[in-house]
């Protein structure tokens, strides 16, 4: 299985999954908001930004926001999304970290993992803890079902998430378990 060609998504539609009219997306995006630990951060990174719509809302609780993509038009459009924020915006794929100014002390990782394969996603996940700082908070949110392109459901996405940060010593603060999406949050002791 590959994963999609989100370039080829953006083409098409430059907000493919309607995150700025959906209420699931909005409803979803308000729900990580309301389970952050802290009211303000000096450094997140949206490791998966597509339209930019979460960068954008932690832009107002953070001193500075780094959003990367897979798709350089998504980061096209959040770029455009994140002119006036103290934001870096750049085209990165997980695992791989892309060049940070500081270290995060908040990494959120939106409807991305299912798109992985196996080992990238414990890749990637080791590569988010090495980045941020040891007293980070992780976030972790995906729509709970199985989206036809990626390989596996969100709920399961999440699950494997939970296991493999508690085995490395993160503490789990927050589990939100949704009919439509599971969201969590990790913070280092």
């Amino acid at each position: 299985m590959q994963p999609p060609d989100f370039d080829a998504m953006y083409a098409a539609d430059p907000d493919p999954w309607n995150v700025r009219d959906s209420w699931y997306e909005r409803r979803k995006e308000a729900v990580v908001l309301a389970l952050l630990a802290r009211e303000r951060y000096a450094h997140a990174w949206d490791a998966a930004s597509g339209t930019g719509d979460l960068a954008l809302a932690l832009s107002r609780r953070c001193e500075r926001v780094t959003a990367s993509d897979a798709s350089a038009r998504a980061v096209a459009l959040t770029r455009d999304l994140l002119s006036d924020a103290s934001a870096s915006v750049v085209v990165n794929a997980l695992p791989e970290v892309p060049p940070l100014a500081e270290a995060p002390d908040l990494v959120v990782l939106a409807e991305v993992l299912y798109y992985l394969p196996e080992a990238d996603r414990i890749r990637a996940l080791d590569a988010v803890a090495a980045a941020a700082r040891p007293s980070a908070e992780l976030v972790v949110v995906h729509w709970r079902h199985h989206p036809d392109d990626a390989f596996l459901a969100g709920a399961a996405a999440t699950e494997e998430a939970d296991g493999v940060l508690r085995e490395r010593g993160w503490e789990r603060v927050v589990w939100h378990d949704d009919r439509h999406f599971v969201a969590a949050s990790w913070v280092r002791p």
